[in-house]
């Protein structure tokens, strides 16, 4: 590996694991000099779930906790506005974003807002300055989290911020949070971690650290995804994906943007439609072009997806093809064991033309947006993919 053209890797945040990791939580928050956080949650059952157990870690604290419970996929920079104005009037100190998704986008962009005592969240412009140390950010996400969550991204009203200081400053992975309810939503949760940590993995910019990152993640996706699918309520597993994805936020955030995540993301934000199952339509479709396009290090995949044994067992001319094949292979073992509920093509996933069309119009201010509307014509009626 040549490094003397030099790099850059950033990762702000401590990762507390393990059992029980969120009874250390009042400690972490008074190390940073907080005692009022204000918890911001997702709406719905497991939401509640996570509330209670997180109530329990704060038992005898003598913290002042607030609470808002009821973030949905329609959140946007309104309520952001709501709730910066009761954090300064409440003079909350910290933000804990408790879940995934949206909930870790609402607390980013709430902890902007507060920090930067902006006067309407709705006209704050995603490349504004920020010249102040915002508030402590702690995520602890839950089953489901797709990565972003320990990301420096947060996507809110259809605008994107990206910065380092929103990124948390600690991760809490708890397997009481990371045990899921439905196969589907451990899938689709495990296969967003894996696209964005196989896209970050093969750039081909020379990195270590962003690798040493995202070949984590890849391995811990590879080992659990398939008995985390089988029985949601794993606590080994669900863990393990629980670390995988926020690995995979902290490679991703170091990397540019690939093609996986711009796809997903956009038919999240738009449809509501979980990244993962968006990218595993799309990964076979993409993982040949890149195959065929020759610029991506497609056999740096190949360790962390077979071993160290298989690995050195195969020549180093094969290995980026042997990569794609058992990343189609996996696609393929979960499509059998979920079937409908981790549909193939965006019919089955009941996207329609006019919403297809939207989702094209918004691509197509995409840098690489004819490549990526070619992509979403493909998996449309499940056009079979390209061969490298």
């Amino acid at each position: 590996m040549d490094l003397s053209a030099g790099f850059v890797f950033t990762c702000p945040f401590k990762t507390n694991s393990g059992n029980k990791a969120l009874s250390h939580l009042p400690v972490e928050l008074a190390g940073l000099n907080a005692a009022r956080p204000l918890v911001v949650a997702s709406a719905g059952t497991e939401g509640r779930k996570a509330v209670k157990i997180l109530r329990s870690a704060f038992g005898d604290s003598g913290m002042t906790l607030g609470l808002f419970d009821n973030v949905t996929q329609t959140a946007d920079l309104g309520l952001v506005d709501h709730l910066k104005n009761l954090c300064l009037e409440k003079k909350y100190d910290a933000v804990i974003a408790l879940g995934g998704g949206k909930a870790a986008d609402v607390a980013k962009v709430l902890n902007l807002a507060v920090s930067l005592k902006t006067p309407d969240v709705r006209q704050l412009l995603p490349e504004a300055p920020i010249r102040v140390r915002l508030l402590p950010l702690v995520v602890a996400p839950a089953a489901g989290a797709d990565g972003l969550e320990t990301s420096r991204f947060a996507h809110l009203g259809r605008k994107v911020f990206s910065s380092e200081s929103l990124a948390p400053v600690l991760a809490v992975l708890d397997p009481r949070l990371a045990k899921g309810k439905s196969s589907i939503g451990m899938a689709a949760a495990g296969i967003a971690a894996l696209g964005r940590a196989v896209e970050s993995h093969i750039q081909a910019d020379q990195n270590p650290f962003r690798k040493a990152y995202s070949f984590a993640a890849i391995r811990f996706v590879r080992e659990n995804l398939s008995v985390a699918v089988a029985d949601p309520g794993n606590r080994k597993a669900a863990l393990a994906l629980l670390n995988a994805a926020a690995m995979s936020g902290c490679a991703f955030s170091n990397a540019a943007a690939g093609r996986l995540h711009k796809l997903g993301q956009v038919f999240y934000d738009l449809l509501g439609i979980p990244q993962g199952v968006i990218m595993a339509m799309c990964l076979p479709h993409i993982l040949g072009d890149y195959l065929k396009e020759g610029q991506y290090d497609l056999a740096a995949l190949f360790q962390p997806l077979a071993g160290d044994d298989a690995f050195a067992r195969t020549p180093a001319g094969k290995r980026a093809e042997a990569a794609c094949d058992l990343l189609n292979r996996l696609l393929k073992e979960l499509q059998n064991a979920l079937g409908k509920d981790l549909p193939k093509s965006l019919a089955e996933a009941g996207v329609s033309g006019y919403r297809k069309e939207e989702i094209l119009d918004v691509l197509g201010a995409d840098a690489e947006g004819r490549y990526l509307c070619g992509v979403v014509e493909r998996v449309a009626n499940g056009r079979p993919e390209r061969k490298g």
